[in-house]
């Protein structure tokens, strides 16, 4: 496994915080990270959130179709902010939006509708002690406060074992998460080396300082893959989590003879 101990190599010399957990086809946790702090998780929390919604409309407690106003706009990630004449959406549409596009307006519409504590409560019963979504999204006077949405990287990684799982299963909840992880086609994080013939279902999150990616890596396999990075320079983050999804394509299976690219040749 040389491309994950050159992942801990590089890792480890970061500059900042660097949690990440790789849990191979068999289910082996083939690398923990300090999988146990909490880091600031920006939106990679959208995850728990979906995970909730579609949890709670399988057991016909809401309805996936029920509409709701899309609502004050905030700023950051998504396309709800710049449309000015869009009518009320489905809470499927805002969860696509929130999921593929990480949509902040979206998201804070579906938080309104879930609940901070219904969320909360699902990650209690998920066995996360931990992750806890603790404000909504571009909440200025929250985040002064403190007030901030945490996950570790071990409960991360339990959170996309159980949709994993469960979309095999036939679980419905379970499959449409999935689904959403694989809609999001940004890559310059997990997705930043992969060769051809992988997928990869994730969820990333970036703000001031912060860094993350988590997701499902598809070769012949499928490997969980969770990086979660707080105070690493943002060129040192992307490629750093890039070799770690390199890393996980190759545990999935997939041929990565190629070898590492030039930005990534070079260093040590």
């Amino acid at each position: 496994m040389i491309l994950l101990d050159r992942f801990v190599d590089r890792a480890r010399a970061a500059g900042g915080r660097v949690g990440a957990v790789v849990i191979a086809p068999d289910g082996s946790e083939v690398l923990a990270l300090d999988p146990d702090r909490a880091f600031r998780a920006a939106s990679v929390i959208k995850i728990a959130l979906v995970m909730t919604l579609f949890a709670d409309a399988a057991e016909g407690t809401l309805s996936l179709e029920e509409r709701v106003a899309v609502g004050a706009r905030v700023d950051g990630s998504g396309v709800l902010s710049g449309l000015k004449d869009v009518g009320p959406m489905s809470l499927r549409d805002l969860a696509t939006l929130a999921m593929a596009v990480s949509d902040n307006t979206a998201t804070n519409r579906l938080i309104e509708r879930v609940g901070l504590a219904r969320v909360n409560e699902r990650l209690a019963e998920w066995g996360c002690r931990v992750t806890r979504l603790a404000r909504a999204m571009y909440d200025l006077e929250a985040k002064k406060a403190g007030r901030e949405n945490v996950m570790t990287p071990r409960e991360t990684a339990s959170l996309l074992r159980r949709v994993l799982d469960g979309s095999k299963r036939g679980e419905v909840a379970s499959a449409a998460t999935v689904d959403l992880l694989l809609r999001n086609t940004e890559k310059t994080r997990l997705g930043r080396y992969l060769p051809a013939g992988v997928s990869l279902a994730h969820k990333d999150g970036w703000d001031e300082g912060i860094d993350n990616d988590t997701g499902i890596v598809r070769a012949r396999e499928d490997v969980i893959v969770v990086a979660l990075t707080n105070g690493v320079p943002t060129l040192v983050a992307r490629p750093l989590i890039g070799l770690l999804g390199l890393a996980a394509a190759e545990l999935a299976g997939a041929d990565v003879s190629a070898g590492l690219p030039l930005e990534e040749a070079g260093t040590r």
